[in-house]
């Protein structure tokens, strides 16, 4: 996930706002630097610690893929050891792990490194198949078999409930969302999505934005139910100036995970963007309500109650979820 530039600056913690600055400049090791001493002050917030950690994790995986691609795979493997002390329950640390030991030759470890990764999330086909393929290699046929009939397994869980939607929503006549929901068995690809979603990225990085947005627009037509593409898509829109669609991006992304506060944050600042801030103040204090502590929300929240925005729009975009 990303936030809006305006969200960072309301961040608590100077060294958090420090190691996200050179995070996305890709400059992994001075981020993790700034990001190690956030997490060390003793009076950063849980909000910002959440944060600290999280962006710190990135900054060890992609600097992974990064000596990978140089081929310092050692190296690589390094930095996802040392991300896995960080955030040991982040299933795709333990996923890149053991492919990266598997390029190696270490196969025991790398089944090891799978076996975590589904610990970690019961539902993570590619590192069950991966499992499965790798116990294959080993001659561990028997439990190859239970992994991949495990794979199957999830596929099917994965699948079966959108078509059966599908088939009842075409029963109805409601053929547009038919359509969506076969779209999600038929057509989604996730491992295509997540290839042109590192191209945005980089992109993105580069500010490179009208190309960002189309590396998105492509992912989405592969795997259109993928939280964070809605939100880095409402990031790129925002650059560009199209706050509007930016917000109903924002608002897709936050609807797909209810829970998760920074498409609900970037929503948030991009009504205050365009002066909705009725509709802005119910958002942040819906995100306040799930974390009390959240910096940027309590700061952007009282600069709107204390008066910091003369003028008030009465209309609304749109009921905040």
């Amino acid at each position: 996930m990303r936030l809006l530039k305006e969200v960072h600056n309301l961040m608590g913690n100077y060294h958090l706002k420090s190691g996200i600055y050179h995070y996305y400049r890709n400059e992994y090791t001075q981020a993790a630097e700034f990001l190690r001493k956030g997490l060390s002050d003793p009076k950063i917030v849980e909000a910002d610690r959440r944060n600290a950690k999280y962006y710190l994790t990135l900054s060890l995986l992609d600097q992974a893929q990064r000596l990978r691609d140089a081929g310092q795979t050692e190296a690589g493997v390094e930095q996802l050891h040392a991300a896995a002390e960080i955030s040991p329950t982040f299933p795709d640390i333990h996923y890149r792990l053991g492919r990266l030991l598997e390029e190696l030759g270490r196969r025991d470890e790398a089944i090891a490194a799978y076996r975590e990764a589904t610990r970690c999330q019961a539902d993570f086909l590619d590192a069950q198949v991966a499992l499965a393929f790798c116990l294959l290699g080993q001659g561990k046929n028997e439990e190859a078999a239970t992994g991949f009939r495990d794979a199957m397994d999830i596929k099917r869980r994965q699948i079966e409930p959108p078509f059966d939607k599908g088939m009842e929503l075409l029963e109805q006549g409601e053929i547009d969302q038919a359509s969506e929901m076969f779209h999600e068995v038929f057509r989604a690809i996730p491992q295509l999505a997540n290839a042109c979603l590192k191209k945005a990225l980089d992109w993105l990085k580069s500010e490179e934005h009208e190309r960002a947005l189309s590396e998105l627009d492509r992912a989405l037509e592969r795997n259109p139910k993928y939280t964070d593409l809605h939100n880095f898509r409402g990031v790129v829109l925002f650059e560009l100036e199209r706050v509007d669609e930016a917000i109903e991006a924002f608002r897709l992304s936050a609807t797909l995970s209810p829970r998760y506060l920074v498409p609900r944050l970037n929503l948030a600042f991009s009504l205050v963007h365009v002066g909705e801030y009725r509709d802005a103040e119910a958002e942040l204090e819906l995100i306040l309500e799930m974390d009390p502590e959240e910096p940027a929300a309590l700061a952007k929240l009282s600069e709107l109650q204390s008066g910091g925005k003369a003028q008030r729009r009465n209309g609304s975009r749109g009921t905040p979820r």
